[in-house]
């Protein structure tokens, strides 16, 4: 019997609980002084800085991130004024990555009362070694599964068992979920906020070519 190749594909996905919650969050400052608006983002800063780091030093937190400030200058006022205001702007852009999501949905609410602190997002994510463990598991089933099917096929036909010929990783997917906090008066009436976010799925798929006969 010539040789009978069987193309199949074969996938394999899991449900992973999210280990880190990362917030991505500006403090921003305007106003008509410069020297006032920037004042008032080193002081702003400076308390975001404090309360983070101690979180970190507490394991709450496994990584801080802040940017360099950055600046901006525009006018405002009525439309059709020949005169507008000179409006000096000054924001410092930050994340942080949370390992205790009790922690975060604190730090979170109480944002809110924060003058010039603004929540943006939150997102969730696996631990690096989680990930990838989690990765090798999901390639590794889709290719049992796509052998499961190519055996299936061989098996209606009577055709004997299968061997390998060819592996194409198509890729694997990694949902990331995220909560939008655009942080309104209605946090400040309950300043601790508790986040329960859904698994994440990671998923792989291959394209497989077997063969059976001779």
């Amino acid at each position: 019997m010539s040789e009978i190749l069987i193309n199949v594909r074969g996938s394999h996905s899991v449900e992973v609980p999210p280990e880190v919650g990362v917030v991505h969050a500006e403090v921003r400052f305007a106003g008509a002084s410069p020297e006032v608006v920037l004042d008032r983002l080193r002081h702003g800063v400076a308390r975001v800085r404090e309360r983070l780091e101690q979180l970190e030093s507490d394991g709450a937190v496994d990584r801080v991130v802040i940017q360099q400030a950055r600046t901006s200058i525009d006018r405002d006022g009525p439309k059709g004024r020949d005169w507008l205001k000179v409006v000096h702007r000054a924001t410092v852009w930050f994340w942080a990555d949370f390992v205790d999501f009790e922690e975060l949905g604190v730090w979170v609410g109480r944002s809110a009362t924060e003058e010039g602190v603004q929540v943006r997002d939150v997102s969730w994510r696996l631990a690096k070694e989680t990930q990838l463990n989690a990765e090798r598991e999901v390639r590794q089933e889709a290719v049992r599964q796509a052998k499961v099917r190519a055996q299936d096929y061989a098996d209606a036909l009577d055709l004997g068992p299968v061997s390998v010929r060819s592996i194409n990783d198509v890729g694997f997917h990694r949902d990331v979920a995220y909560a939008s906090m655009a942080v309104g008066p209605e946090v400040e009436l309950a300043p601790e906020l508790a986040f329960d976010p859904d698994d994440i799925t990671v998923s792989a798929e291959v394209e497989a070519a077997f063969a059976v006969g001779s």
